[in-house]
């Protein structure tokens, strides 16, 4: 009995306690995982992105509603020498959270730690920081990027958390990171696992937020996050899930934003072990997913399957590209082609909690068994997934992938061996890196394309991975609020939000 009433009260104070941070002019926005980083340049997934991406801020920004680039900390560049040489010219009067004021000097601080050439900087190649050969101060409000060749997306690059400028003072002892940039918003709070909390930065340059405080709120439980929403506990829902979207629709008091997400989801597989080497055995599975039935049944209206690893909406998508028919026959002989008729175990790795992709491991795993292949699923933390996988540990794995809007971000970091790239099925193709490496310094838009289109069709024909489907973006949310906007690197931009 007094166990009972403890967690009633439990319940009843934290419930509370929402409300009155509510009521603050704040929002709760609740999320199924917390963020993993706060830092710009270590971020690899939404959640962490997402918030950082209202923290912090970038030379350029994607103009509301739109894939159009505008100015943000820099008002204004050019393009020399074939586009090698690129003159950004800062904004004055910024300021960082910590009132120190932000020049060239923080601009290229920033990018030497991403391009690890200070020993206390990140070793980490991302993106278009290997095209870079320096970043200098040109005067305290001018910079210079010089690219060693050209690189047709710089200015979509520089939209990517990667590119965010941070405080030089972030970089603090023993490693520490501390939060600090020029955003809307600055870092308030972080109670891992549980809290995370952003309030309005009164300085900012570009006219302050009307939402004091955003509390991104850990909630793993379906029903729970649903019964805060509708009762008006919390305000924003990220939907994961077929049943979620179904339980807020046709609600007064609840409204709903849909957008076709820059993402991937996929199933990769470890080229460089057997029986995976084999293209017939790459082959087989991909006969036996039927993508359709799959996000039908798992995401209804949440999901599209998805044909290449770009998602349809963007430049580059090869719409001429026919998908593997879902057919177990044509399973079975090619398995029986490579000779595996006493059967194979292979491990499929995969992130815990995610249900949709604990669904998706038991429909692999079941429909495996036709064919003799059984699947030793193994759910992990993010973080060790991808350690692991990175070593080449695993045989199989599914993972998602969120990128810019250009083609080169869902291919060439995806399907190249370049040190700093996120090559999970360690797929080493030397004709498809050289077509994507010429597309990258191409600035022709139709030659572009072209060399995008082929990719697609080499990565169809050698199958390291399948593409799944691609998510859509879906949030509830309470009525009351206006101008929710998401851009298209699917981050809440919080500063436009109106409650």
């Amino acid at each position: 009995m007094i166990r009972v009433f403890g967690c009633v009260l439990f319940s009843f104070l934290f419930f509370l306690s929402l409300i009155l941070i509510s009521s603050e002019n704040s929002v709760i926005y609740l999320r199924n995982v917390d963020s993993t980083t706060l830092e710009p340049g270590k971020s690899e997934e939404l959640y962490s992105s997402e918030v950082i991406a209202n923290i912090f801020e970038g030379l350029v920004r994607f103009k509301k509603g739109t894939y159009e680039i505008e100015p943000c900390l820099a008002t204004r560049w050019e393009s020399k020498n074939n586009h090698k040489e690129w003159l950004f010219y800062l904004r004055r009067g910024v300021r960082f959270h910590n009132n120190k004021p932000f020049d060239s000097s923080s601009v290229v601080a920033t990018f030497k730690k991403r391009l690890g050439k200070e020993k206390s900087g990140l070793k980490r190649l991302w993106f278009f920081f290997p095209y870079i050969d320096h970043v200098e101060a040109i005067d305290k409000f001018v910079i210079k990027i010089s690219l060693k060749e050209s690189y047709a997306p710089l200015l979509s690059a520089l939209t990517d958390t990667t590119a965010l400028i941070v405080a030089p003072e972030s970089y603090q002892k023993n490693g520490f990171f501390k939060p600090i940039g020029t955003g809307p918003y600055k870092f308030e709070s972080w109670e891992k696992g549980k809290t995370l909390i952003i309030e309005k930065n009164p300085d900012y340059w570009d006219g302050n937020a009307a939402i004091s405080r955003v509390i991104f709120k850990v909630m793993r439980s379906a029903a729970t996050k649903t019964w805060q929403i509708r009762n008006g506990n919390a305000d924003i829902l990220r939907i994961n899930s077929a049943a979620e979207f179904e339980e807020f629709l046709g609600r007064r008091e609840i409204k709903i934003i849909t957008a076709l997400s820059h993402d991937v989801h996929y199933l990769a597989f470890n080229t460089q072990k057997y029986p995976l080497s084999r293209i017939e055995v790459r082959r087989a599975f991909a006969h036996l997913i039927n993508k359709k039935g799959l996000v039908k049944h798992i995401f209804q209206k949440a999901a599209v399957p998805a044909v290449t690893p770009i998602p349809p909406t963007l430049f580059g998508f090869n719409k001429h590209i026919t998908d593997y028919e879902y057919d177990i026959a044509k399973s079975k002989e090619l398995i029986k082609k490579v000779g595996l008729k006493s059967g194979v175990t292979l491990s499929l790795y995969f992130p815990q909690k995610n249900m949709g992709l604990q669904k998706i491991a038991n429909i692999i795993t079941t429909n495996a068994k036709y064919v003799n292949i059984r699947v030793k699923k193994m759910p992990l933390p993010f973080k060790e997934l991808v350690k692991r996988c990175d070593n080449g540990e695993h045989d199989m794995m599914l993972l998602g992938w969120v990128g810019p809007p250009d083609p080169d971000f869902f291919l060439y970091p995806l399907f190249t061996m370049t040190v700093g790239n996120k090559n999970r099925p360690l797929y080493d193709n030397k004709q498809l890196t050289e077509i994507l490496e010429t597309a990258k310094v191409t600035l022709h838009r139709t030659k572009r394309l072209q060399y995008y289109w082929r990719a697609q069709e080499i990565i169809h024909e050698d199958i390291p991975w399948i593409p799944l489907f691609h998510q859509k973006s879906i949030l509830a949310y309470r009525k009351n609020l206006k101008n929710l906007i998401i851009n298209p690197n699917d981050h809440i931009i919080f500063k436009y939000l109106i409650k």
